[in-house]
């Protein structure tokens, strides 16, 4: 194993168990040890970089880079008229962060086998179940849970619930829809053993998050089941939509049913009462378009959404929509910049698995996980430091860099890189 692979699975590791380690206040903002590795491995690639002549390939994904500049610099250009300095300056630190976090990952996979971002991956979700049948058990929770850190407001059938390494079980199961494509493809891979050990995966993982409430993440697995069957088996696609008109009224019935329990019929008698998560959510939907309307859509700032709240939201702050978090903190023109730098990432890597399904299957794994991001990034109050959310981009941008490279080299082999490992 080189240092390139050793620092990957560091930094990965790093994202769920920094909080274990120290954490040093610098005025407003802190230093912890995943940030202090950020930081080294940024000086030793600029070392690689311009000392060594190991350059940072880019091709293919100089939009998606171009368009996180923008957006920092925007959000640094907002702090003009954003209201609350303060929270708009720590957002803009992390942010920072984030981007360097991105920037190091597509360095370090680029000459890094794709296998090895499988792998973490999927150790990842193993070991958070593993965790999570203990939580549900024994009634215990990691110290990151809010469970522990606010035992006080929780009751003990209020706490049978499972989190993980995160902070509360909206986030975590977020993360499971993340990471439910990779025991999908496992599903293809043999021996017979291999097969049932994710079939098993998948179904613990879709048990978490229906006993941890998160409709949402519910519904973004069973869409990606869906999306993986059709785009792994050809004669499901062919013969889908004959299958379909036949099954339709059927079909129709299951899916109005699952619908109706999902939603649940007593949300919209908790919005007439002025009470429940629906009535919240609405009201911080309200709010968010209201701020971004009053704002000219330029966006309130980095972070101030918590500061715009017009409506009744009975306490809430968040804005428990991802979608909303950036148009309203951010404005129309970023919104728009990330729905197309979104499209963007799921066309890459459409056309990378298109090019050749049985070496690439990590491409479908990484687009069925943003499909069920897309859905699931509504359920968490808000997302902006949820940081497997910017590990699962730097993780995209470097698998891109890495198979473009890969087909131009077979295209066009005296002009590939030596270094170039697939």
């Amino acid at each position: 194993m080189n240092w390139k692979a050793t620092a990957y699975i560091s930094v990965f590791a790093l994202i769920f168990i920094d909080s274990f380690f120290f954490n040093v206040p610098i005025g407003p903002l802190r230093i912890t040890l995943l940030r202090l590795v950020i930081g080294v491995l940024f000086i030793i690639m600029l070392d690689q970089i311009f000392l060594k002549r190991n350059p940072l390939i880019t091709d293919h994904i100089k939009f998606p880079l171009a368009f996180l500049g923008i957006w920092f610099y925007y959000g640094a250009l907002s702090l003009v008229w954003t209201s609350s300095k303060g929270t708009a300056v720590k957002e803009l630190y992390y942010f920072a962060v984030f981007l360097l976090l991105i920037i190091v990952l597509i360095f370090l996979l680029q000459q890094l086998k794709s296998s090895l971002i499988t792998k973490t991956f999927w150790i990842s979700g193993f070991v958070l179940v593993l965790i999570s049948v203990l939580e549900f058990k024994f009634n215990i929770h990691l110290p990151t849970s809010r469970f522990v850190i606010e035992a006080e407001r929780f009751t003990d059938a209020t706490a049978s619930r499972a989190t993980g390494f995160f902070y509360n079980e909206n986030d975590f199961a977020l993360y499971l829809v993340m990471i439910v494509p990779f025991y999908l493809a496992g599903l293809l891979k043999k021996p017979i053993l291999f097969k049932l050990v994710n079939a098993g995966l998948i179904i613990a993982i879709f048990l978490i998050t229906y006993l941890n409430d998160a409709r949402l993440s519910v519904m973004a697995i069973v869409l990606q089941v869906l999306l993986f069957a059709l785009l792994s088996f050809k004669n499901l696609i062919k013969h889908g939509t004959r299958l379909f008109l036949l099954f339709s009224p059927l079909l129709f019935l299951a899916a109005a049913g699952i619908f109706y329990y999902l939603s649940n019929a007593s949300l919209f008698e908790g919005i007439k009462a002025g009470q429940g998560s629906g009535f919240i959510r609405m009201n911080l939907y309200l709010s968010g378009l209201y701020a971004s309307f009053k704002s000219f859509m330029l966006g309130v700032g980095p972070g101030n959404f918590q500061h715009h709240i017009y409506f009744n939201t009975l306490g809430y702050t968040n804005p428990h929509n991802w979608w909303l978090e950036i148009l309203t903190n951010y404005g129309l023109f970023i919104f728009a910049g990330y729905c197309v730098f979104f499209g963007y990432i799921l066309i890459q890597l459409y056309l990378i698995y298109w090019s050749d399904k049985k070496k690439n299957k990590l491409a479908l794994t990484l687009f069925l996980s943003f499909i069920g991001f897309a859905i699931a990034c509504l359920g968490p109050s808000s997302l902006f430091y949820f940081w497997p959310m910017w590990l699962l981009y730097g993780v995209t941008l470097g698998y891109i860099v890495q198979k473009r490279e890969y087909l131009r080299r077979e295209r066009y082999p005296d002009h590939s890189l030596e270094s170039e490992k697939g």
